[in-house]
């Protein structure tokens, strides 16, 4: 049996509150795709998600760092985050979305027939799959946990909020919560979804995972 890989270890650092934020909806989420690397701008639905996340989160106090994915739809949705606390937006190449490899850009559904057993792979053991000229899942939980305990630092003893994709979020999650990547698919993160997580005697505390009431109209 092959032993599970965890994801490296995300320290509190110190910080009051770590926030993470799945950037807003852009084209090619409904009906499903492989989008990772490509640079998507936000959809208008997309911009009211963000302009709604930036207002959900106006009253959190001692905001220090705002970082982001380099990829446009976090930028722009992590900016108007920073824009309430006078902030500045920190892109940071570890956060940058999944790179899907030979599936980039087509609809799931076509993976499935063209990839029937890598794709069956992805979906039920996510931490052995091997996609195609594609990331590995633990060399993005690497890279992603890298560049959240970097911004953690950052915070010093204030709040960071992150601002990243689908699978980043996944991933640090379960860095979070000590989780082997094998549970990558047990949550779900919708579209500017909120999850917020304290420090407790060195540890997280979870406050909440995949907030999206503020998203609802």
């Amino acid at each position: 049996m092959t032993a599970l890989v965890f994801p490296p270890v995300l320290s509190p650092h110190g910080t009051s509150r770590l926030i993470l934020v799945r950037h807003g909806e852009v084209p090619g989420i409904k009906p499903p795709s492989f989008r990772g690397t490509q640079d998507l701008p936000l959809t208008d639905r997309g911009r009211e998600q963000a302009a709604s996340t930036a207002h959900y989160l106006a009253a959190t106090p001692d905001i220090k760092v705002v970082a982001s994915s380099p990829l446009s739809r976090c930028v722009e949705t992590a900016r108007a985050i920073a824009n309430h606390h006078g902030g500045t937006v920190s892109p940071m190449t570890g956060l940058m979305d999944f790179n899907y490899g030979d599936w980039q850009g087509h609809f799931h559904k076509d993976v499935a027939a063209a990839y029937p057993q890598d794709y069956d792979a992805w979906m039920r053991t996510p931490d052995l799959a091997r996609i195609p000229n594609g990331d590995t899942l633990e060399a993005v939980a690497q890279r992603a946990v890298g560049a959240a305990n970097e911004a953690l630092a950052q915070a010093e003893n204030g709040t960071a909020v992150i601002v990243t994709h689908d699978s980043v979020i996944r991933t640090l999650i379960l860095a979070i919560l000590c989780l082997p990547l094998r549970n990558y698919w047990k949550f779900t993160s919708d579209p500017c979804g909120v999850s917020i997580f304290k420090p407790r005697y060195g540890e997280w505390s979870v406050e909440r995972i995949n907030e999206s009431i503020h998203t609802h109209k």
